[in-house]
């Protein structure tokens, strides 16, 4: 606690004047409270600890030391201030009467913290109540030990003079570590395989008060940002770095260059014969945001001044700076208000219009940092090396550690096959997805196990089972034109061939040589040939040159019509037949006294 002996009255001492003393006139009358960046909400009502003294009788505090906080956890705690009425000073042996106790500022406050009294004012009078309190409430950010001086104007009466004087309370905070996590920065994703592109966001800031970030990523590359990106192309662990600093606007100097006459005539400044008798006594009274004021000392005899090394913290805007010639007999005089611009900075000049002008100097300034660290991790993610053995058709993935396997044939799994290598015993697209024992995955190549097809002959209609992408059919080499469906009616006999492409890019080819005969065509001008056969509902109908102008009917497994309609655009129909249910149908087609049939089986409808 710095509020000690200091109390002693000297009448030859000049710091020591009179409560009604001009420089003296003007007290803070509310706490500024210097919490960069807090939350700035509230704290809730202080109790009083009504045990709270001291032997002998002396201002004091109770806790000097409250309980420990934790940074990243709300914290409140109460602080009782003793206030006897009479004491005495242990310096002078001089017997003092306590009057009135202000608060005028609370500095060194964690970032993230607020004191709060139980008096709105933050003023307090001895003679009438020997307590007060407050509350130190909020959530620390960063650890440390914190020494907060609570900051007063102690109004005293001693040997039959009244005096204000400076006084300080000092309150040591220990803000232990947290217990993980990371309170200035988030960042996604926190690891990769093989590589990492990562966001990073800031948490900390102190608006108002300007907050500058540097990152290192441990990369090799850093960021001013407050929300920075970052690749991370190697595995292993990246340490990433960010000091975050909060700083401050001070008003480090204030030049007055000149005042108008509106100060003259009064008691200390005469005018006689048209002149002015001496000069003003020139200060400034700066008023922050909430009304709390400080005073400057007081020029002498000077139309002009200037006050360096101020080092005022502008930490609770608007601020306002007005001028005054001090007159301790008349009113002081009034010579104008320049109301200074949040976040002004470096050298701001002013002119009042009144004839009074000068300029400010605000500088930026450190006032707090805090420098957290993370970790991006990236992990080897799998090579592999794929081989595939025709001969043994066998598709094989390594790579040089120790991986599980999951094989896929066209999308679906591959059932109790783990290792590096699967048979590839059907057709279609095959690939293998390879794990380590990061979680890191990669995928093998793929191969392409390709169909074989044969060219079906039903008297003169050629065709090929299956689905594919495309048909090309040719007779004795030379394309047919308009030759591309699953089948083909042979008009004459001839080497016929037929060139499909399949949706995984196989091109398969086939060779039927047909030969007609007389006997042949007659027999075939009765037959009629339905195919795929098995479908699934949707299948070709190929009717005999005999049969024109056919009805064609389908009837379902329960013998009831599901399906019937005329022949249409030539020999070959396409019959699609609504929600077919599997099962065996009856094909029947009627063309005038003929009549054929044929059984089909439905395996699924659509």
């Amino acid at each position: 606690m710095v509020f000690a002996a200091t109390l002693h009255y000297s009448p030859s001492n000049p710091d020591l004047r009179a409560v009604h003393h001009p420089m003296l006139r003007t007290l803070l009358l509310s706490i500024a409270l210097l919490a960069l960046g807090s939350a700035r909400a509230q704290c809730t009502s202080c109790a009083i600890d009504a045990t709270c003294s001291a032997t002998p009788a002396y201002p004091t505090l109770c806790p000097l030391q409250p309980p420990d906080a934790t940074a990243g956890v709300a914290y409140a705690s109460d602080i009782t201030f003793w206030l006897p009425a009479n004491f005495t000073d242990p310096n002078t042996n001089t017997n003092v009467d306590f009057l009135q106790m202000t608060i005028t500022s609370v500095t060194g406050l964690p970032f993230g913290m607020e004191l709060t009294p139980n008096e709105p004012l933050g003023i307090y009078y001895p003679q009438v109540d020997q307590y007060g309190c407050a509350r130190l409430c909020g959530t620390p950010i960063g650890s440390g030990t914190y020494t907060i001086a609570i900051n007063i104007s102690a109004q005293v009466e001693a040997s039959g003079f009244t005096l204000v004087v400076p006084q300080t309370f000092g309150v040591t905070l220990v803000v232990q570590a947290g217990s993980g996590g990371n309170a200035s920065f988030t960042f996604s994703p926190n690891s990769g395989c093989g590589s990492a592109d990562v966001q990073f966001t800031a948490l900390l800031d102190g608006s108002p008060a300007p907050t500058s970030y540097a990152w290192d990523f441990g990369n090799g590359n850093t960021s001013n940002s407050a929300t920075p990106s970052a690749s991370f192309d190697t595995p292993g662990d990246h340490v990433v770095t960010l000091t975050t600093t909060i700083g401050g606007f001070v008003l480090t100097d204030v030049v007055l260059g000149g005042v108008g006459d509106n100060w003259c005539g009064d008691v200390e400044e005469p005018s006689l014969f048209g002149a002015c008798t001496g000069d003003p006594d020139l200060y400034y009274v700066l008023t922050d945001g909430n009304g709390n004021s400080t005073t400057s000392s007081s020029g002498d005899n000077s139309a002009s001044e200037t006050w360096n090394n101020v080092g005022q913290l502008l930490a609770n805007p608007p601020y306002s700076i007005a001028f005054f010639d001090e007159d301790p007999v008349s009113q002081d005089d009034d010579l104008g208000t320049f109301n200074i611009l949040p976040g002004s900075n470096g050298v701001v000049p002013f002119a009042l219009g009144n004839g009074t002008f000068g300029s400010l100097t605000i500088s930026v300034e450190p006032q707090l940092a805090f420098t957290d660290t993370d970790t991006v991790r990236v992990f080897p993610a799998p090579h592999l090396s794929t081989s595939y053995d025709t001969a043994a058709a066998e598709l094989c993935a390594t790579d040089t550690i120790p991986l599980t396997y999951v094989w896929y044939n066209d999308g679906d799994t591959v059932p109790g096959v783990t290792g590096p290598c699967v048979p590839t015993d059907s057709t279609g697209l095959w690939w293998g997805v390879a794990t380590n024992a990061f979680g890191c995955t990669a995928n093998s190549d793929t191969i392409v196990v390709c169909p074989s097809i044969t060219i079906e002959a039903s008297g003169q209609v050629l065709l090929v089972q299956g689905d594919f992408e495309s048909y090309l059919w040719s007779l004795n080499g030379e394309p047919l034109p308009g030759a591309d469906d699953p089948f083909v009616v042979a008009a004459t006999g001839g080497l016929y061939s037929v060139m499909v492409n399949t949706a995984t890019g196989c091109t398969l080819t086939d060779e039927y040589a047909l030969i007609i005969t007389a006997l042949q065509e007659e027999a075939d001008a009765e037959v009629i040939i339905a195919f795929p056969n098995p479908n699934n509902g949707r299948f070709n109908l190929v009717l005999p040159s005999g049969m024109q102008q056919a009805s064609i009917s389908v009837f379902d497994p329960g013998g009831r019509l599901c399906w019937n309609g005329p022949q249409r655009n030539g020999p070959v129909q396409v019959i699609q037949l609504p929600d077919a249910a599997a099962g065996r149908y009856v094909i029947t087609v009627r063309a005038g006294e003929k009549v054929r049939s044929l059984n089909i089986v439905v395996v699924g409808g659509h």
